[in-house]
């Protein structure tokens, strides 16, 4: 494929400025190196929480999200209103992750200049990254003042090249609007998968590269090029960059280096290639680690494609380690034996942070429970290293039981962690209630939101643990978590029993003389032992534009119904519940992969079934919004049925009126889970001896408001990979 950011085609889930950038060019990429890394928020005040974002799931936003909404529109109307600059404003809230905030401003500029090339150009980037691909290619074609042909192998409507090359665009523009379209075309492959638009997207960086003689935009042809069969117009093209600067790069950037050694690899000098990105690899410490990552990623692409890379020169871009941490906590007063006394504190932090240094640990995911918690997110910081805390539920009850018993000591630190943290989210905010699973669900969005992180830093993520060996595993507890995790190679352990135990004895601890006195934990004891409360995953959708039917139009639809029944009873989808009423569906499985296949091929099925009913009044798609936490089941007292209740069940509904139509939108809690799942499916896969294909992509979306004042959810799409 093409050059850096925006040749890439992985799942990212890293963090600037508290998001995921996604696809961007390398200028872009260079912009966001200078742009400064806040963190998101870390809590929000019980008495407002209703009122704030992912009021009971996972993820606060940023704290320059959390501002009143009439501030956001004057600022947003403030950057529209004026067109200087904001292209590039655009393109760091991309870079950032804030598609829709991109997309606000993006299409309130160009409803002010709609005859600005650069703003349209820029409004259709954004279009195509929240899921609007024809829309945004439309755009496209009005810049280019061109018409899409019927392309008979394809049966699509597709640009011809002959066509692109006619318009006066090609000869009047600037080669950066240029290399923008291209990189829109280039985008919109990974949707289609047509070389139509690898074409359409080579011809235009070709014809930027002729005027502007940039590297970045030569390796972008030339990659295209080779992408598309023309393997001599390739080599050409890599020739051709590394005649625009000196051998081996002398005074080069760390981007102009990338390219000059991907030019070495594609014309088959793999030393010289190799040698170029170590001088780059000198340079890293003064670039953003995306820069090292967008040019790993490269590699994996190509190698993917059937390029032949080097192991040698995955090996000098070194991606930074991460790490998921979880730990006991100080004994409480009310333990019967010790697990954690305090008296061992300094030792397990002098452990930590050998360990953090053996592993060159540089990214660290963790709970905030005083104890282990908080010494590992201060051993990783001391560093110079990130962390990122997820805590399991409500502040107020994650204070009250998992800090507040080791004192004010422990309560200070608490706090200053949370305000020096890279970023805090939640799992869920929803209250404790006494229910350990919520422990065991946040261990779970811990560690598939790392596993997104590691795919975005070609990486696989690490378990340290700081345990008892001789106490029982508990629900969400570290020895829970190491049950759970599927690669040992990437398990390091801190036994607490080592460092403490005296006696040398080997018996397990009965768990009765280290479970909390109740008396100690404030929440009802009645809420809380009734109705059960399980992690589910679950799918809403409805079909759009179904109220507009007419009366005349239902024969049609129920037709349209009973087909799309009988194609999804093939599928033979394992669900624990599906609702259906009037053209909305429900639907709730035991595990994320379930309810992605199944809202996947839901989809994919309304899709097809759509475009065959000529009748109606517009094509038949569908709203399809994937959730997963904590609910309560309980017998219905109306149809005599178990059911499901709770407000994750209402934060997947109000997700789905705001998904666009045909895609599917999945929150962070259910990608987290998904990751996490298939993860250890390849781990199983791996270790007996069998590939393993990726089945999903997922990319981050944005902050977006949720219908109803239900607040703001994070979103990504999930798409087949």
């Amino acid at each position: 494929m093409s050059k850096d950011d925006d040749k890439k085609t992985t799942n990212s889930s890293v963090t600037i400025d508290g998001k995921d950038p996604k696809d961007t060019s390398r200028s872009d990429t260079k912009a966001t190196n200078n742009v400064t890394e806040n963190k998101q928020t870390s809590v929000q005040s019980e008495t407002d929480k209703n009122n704030t974002p992912t009021p009971v799931t996972t993820s606060s936003p940023q704290k320059g999200d959390i501002i009143e909404e009439e501030d956001e529109e004057e600022e947003e109307e403030a950057i529209a209103s004026s067109c200087q600059g904001i292209e590039k404003q655009i393109a760091t809230l991309i870079a950032t992750g804030h598609m829709f905030k991109a997309h606000t401003i993006a299409k309130k500029a160009f409803n002010k200049n709609s005859e600005n090339k650069e703003l349209a150009q820029a409004y259709a980037l954004v279009l195509l990254k929240t899921g609007a691909v024809d829309e945004s290619k439309n755009m496209i074609y009005k810049i280019l003042g061109v018409q899409p042909q019927l392309d008979e192998a394809t049966g699509n409507m597709m640009l011809l090249v002959d066509d692109l090359r006619k318009s006066p665009v090609m000869t009047e523009e600037s080669p950066e609007l240029l290399s923008g379209i291209g990189l829109i075309f280039k985008e919109a492959w990974k949707y289609s998968h047509h070389c139509r638009d690898l074409e359409l997207s080579r011809e235009l960086y070709l014809t930027s590269f002729n005027r502007d003689k940039k590297t970045s935009t030569g390796m972008n042809a030339a990659w295209l090029s080779w992408l598309t069969g023309d393997d001599a117009q390739a080599k050409k093209l890599a020739a051709d960059v590394l005649k625009l600067l000196p051998p081996y790069g002398l005074e080069a950037t760390f981007s102009e280096l990338i390219d000059l050694a991907e030019a070495q690899l594609l014309l088959g000098r793999e030393d010289d290639a190799c040698k170029l990105y170590e001088e780059a690899m000198k340079l890293r410490e003064t670039v953003n680690y995306i820069a090292v990552v967008t040019a790993r990623q490269q590699l994996y692409f190509l190698r993917d494609a059937g390029f032949k890379v080097p192991n040698q020169a995955l090996e000098i871009l070194v991606p930074p380690t991460i790490v998921v941490f979880t730990g006991h906590a100080i004994d409480h007063p009310s333990f019967q034996t010790a697990l954690f006394p305090p008296d061992i504190e300094n030792d397990v932090k002098r452990i930590i942070t050998e360990k953090l240094k053996e592993i060159d640990a540089k990214i660290g995911y963790s709970s905030a429970s005083c104890g282990a918690d908080i010494i590992f997110i201060e051993a990783l910081q001391s560093l110079g290293g990130e962390v990122n805390i997820i805590l399991p539920f409500s502040i107020s009850d994650f204070i009250e039981t998992n800090v507040r018993h080791a004192g004010p000591r422990w309560e200070k630190r608490f706090e200053k962690i949370l305000a020096t943290a890279h970023s805090v989210s939640f799992a869920c905010e929803d209250k404790y209630l006494g229910h350990d699973m919520l422990y065991r669900f946040s261990n779970h969005v811990m560690h598939g939101s790392a596993v997104m992180r590691g795919k975005f830093l070609t990486t696989e993520p690490h378990l340290m643990a700081v345990w008892h060996s001789r106490s029982e595993s508990m629900p969400g507890g570290p020895a829970d978590f190491i049950d759970r995790w599927s690669n040992i190679s990437t398990l390091h352990l801190i036994d607490l029993d080592e460092i403490s135990n005296t006696d040398g004895s080997v018996d397990k601890i009965d768990p009765a003389l280290v479970m909390k006195q109740q008396g100690t934990i404030s929440f009802d004891p009645f809420i809380s032992k009734s109705p059960d409360r399980v992690i589910k995953s679950m799918m809403f959708s409805d079909l759009s534009g179904y109220s507009k039917l007419q009366d005349e139009h239902i024969p049609s639809f129920l037709d349209f119904l009973d087909k799309l029944n009988k194609a999804m009873e093939k599928i033979g989808m394992d669900l624990e519940s599906l609702n259906t009423w009037g053209d909305a569906v429900f639907a709730v499985a035991d595990s994320a992969i379930k309810i992605a296949d199944f809202g996947l091929r839901y989809c994919d099925i309304i899709e097809s079934l759509g475009k065959k009913y000529p009748e109606f009044p517009f094509p038949i798609r569908a709203r399809i919004s994937l959730h997963s936490g904590p609910v309560f089941i309980a017998m219905d007292p109306f149809i005599k049925k178990m059911n499901f209740y709770g407000g994750h069940i209402n934060r997947a509904a109000r997700l789905e009126p705001v998904t666009t139509v045909g895609q599917v939108y999945a929150t962070q809690q259910f990608v987290a889970l998904l990751h996490g799942e298939t993860n250890d499916e390849r781990n199983e896969y791996i270790q007996k001896g069998l590939k393993y294909y990726e089945r999903y992509s997922t990319e981050y979306v944005g902050m977006i408001a949720l219908a109803k004042s239900f607040g703001q959810q994070e979103v990504y799409h999930l798409r087949w990979s």
